[in-house]
């Protein structure tokens, strides 16, 4: 089972419906550029990423923000494991940043930090995975931008995430900013068409031996709408089943648990989400102009425009060509309505 595995892809010919961006990301890659992948959870980012990986051969070591809140002890812990992997002796140190540090890394502390690993590699691509989740936004773009500046030509990053907490400083970093006049490219990934989707599901049964028909597709396409993540589990849980209705109400069982555990989370990074929720019981009735959740939730203006930014920037929520409002992932709506 390869497309039903519910793990980051990292194998290209698994890597389904990506063609394109595969493609275009592993040629950012290839020049050395440094890529930012923008997207909501479960739209693949990791699975692409991994790929293009695999695809140019690179050396790579993988920071998941998820398991840490501190980017400079990750990295120093990733690195030694990298390290140790190449028998390298020398001891790798990342050195205290002071706090009235200014914009640059002062690089007379460079002399025995990342050197003794670098200087025995030609290349190494790191990803960091949802990086929305790491803490100290200035402290990640000191180090960040002090890699940029002295190991662009053995470093390469791929930064993942959606447009809030570190991420978003990463993405757009203001002119006060260490990361300021670094020059990212920006990868937004967007979910499947309906085609692609029906598409997967039925390549993924064929795959394991059972029959997917097009009314069955259509069906299971239209409750997860697109999203690779939860079309993945689906599959999962379809070839242990073997019977689609039951797959569907085990997914979106388990679905659900994620969803509420993500939400609870976010308080991590210091975000109210008393409001946030308020705007999503809304949204869950009937999608809503920003007029009508004027009324539907009583803020001002700029309570409700602040709100709304982050739940986009999460991709929680969408605005439609005619401006309605609609919650993006349908397991969340279908959470949110069950309060």
């Amino acid at each position: 089972m390869k497309l039903f595995d519910t793990k980051p892809k990292t194998d290209p010919d698994f890597l389904y419906g990506r063609e394109k961006e595969l493609e275009l990301l592993a040629q950012y890659l290839g020049q050395k550029d440094w890529v930012i992948l923008l997207g909501p959870r479960r739209i693949g980012k990791t699975s692409l990423a991994k790929c293009a990986i695999t695809r140019l051969g690179c050396k790579s070591l993988l920071i998941d923000a998820r398991d840490t809140t501190n980017f400079e002890e990750a990295l120093i812990s990733s690195l030694k494991e990298y390290q140790s992997s190449l028998n390298i002796k020398a001891e790798v140190k990342v050195p205290h940043i002071p706090v009235n540090l200014g914009v640059n890394y002062n690089r007379r502390l460079s002399s025995h930090t990342l050197d003794a690993v670098l200087k025995r590699i030609s290349r190494l691509i790191i990803l960091i995975d949802e990086a929305q989740w790491l803490h100290n936004p200035r402290r990640v773009n000191m180090l960040l931008a002090y890699l940029y500046d002295t190991y662009y030509d053995k470093i390469t990053f791929i930064i993942t995430g959606s447009m809030i907490g570190v991420m978003k400083s990463i993405v757009d970093p203001g002119a006060k900013s260490p990361l300021y006049g670094r020059a990212m490219t920006k990868m937004e990934i967007k979910r499947w068409s309906s085609s692609t989707s029906i598409g997967f599901l039925k390549a993924g049964s064929k795959e394991i031996g059972l029959d997917m028909d097009d009314k069955t597709g259509v069906a299971i396409e239209g409750k997860l709408d697109g999203l690779p993540g939860w079309l993945t589990l689906f599959g999962y849980n379809y070839n242990h089943t073997k019977n689609p209705d039951t797959a569907m109400a085990e997914t979106v069982k388990e679905a659900k648990k994620v969803v509420s555990e993500e939400l609870g989370s976010i308080e991590n990074l210091g975000i109210d989400t008393e409001r946030p929720i308020i705007i999503l019981k809304a949204l869950a009735k009937v999608p809503s102009r920003f007029s009508e959740l004027l009324d539907l939730t009583g803020f001002g203006n700029a309570v409700l425009s602040r709100h709304l930014d982050t739940l986009e920037r999460l991709g929680y929520v969408e605005k439609d060509k005619v401006g309605e409002y609609f919650i993006s992932d349908p397991i969340l709506a279908a959470y949110i309505k069950e309060g």
